[in-house]
């Protein structure tokens, strides 16, 4: 059987190709995390959104709340009485800073002058 495409059906594939090609790349992740300067989005192991640190690797900052702890970390208390999220290996402790430093920190700014919270 052999299928002939006129001008109008040949348009008319393009046209559909390119339509969903264009879904597809402005229908992606709504909302990418921002990332202080000196570090880059990256998908970590649970697949969470975070922000890794140019110099080490570290994580700068992690999508979710303390409310809402991301995939890998569960609620906690530290030992000033700040609730975090504590991952399960429980290496790192993720702090809410939306509402200025945790108890026990103070404002400090970072070798690329992104505002950080140090602990005393």
């Amino acid at each position: 059987m052999n299928i002939r495409l006129t001008n109008t059906g040949r348009f008319l594939v393009v046209g559909i190709s390119a339509a969903i090609t264009l879904f597809a790349i402005y229908t992606g992740p709504a909302v990418a995390i921002q990332c202080p300067t000196g570090s880059y989005a990256w998908v970590d192991n649970w697949g969470n959104q975070i922000c890794k640190r140019f110099n080490g690797g570290s994580t700068a900052v992690t999508e979710g709340s303390i409310k809402n702890c991301p995939t890998g970390t569960h609620s906690w208390v530290d030992n000033w009485g700040n609730k975090i999220c504590k991952s399960f290996s429980g290496n790192q402790q993720l702090y809410d800073t939306s509402r200025g430093c945790p108890v026990g920190s103070y404002s400090w700014v970072d070798s690329w002058g992104n505002p950080v919270c140090k602990f005393f």
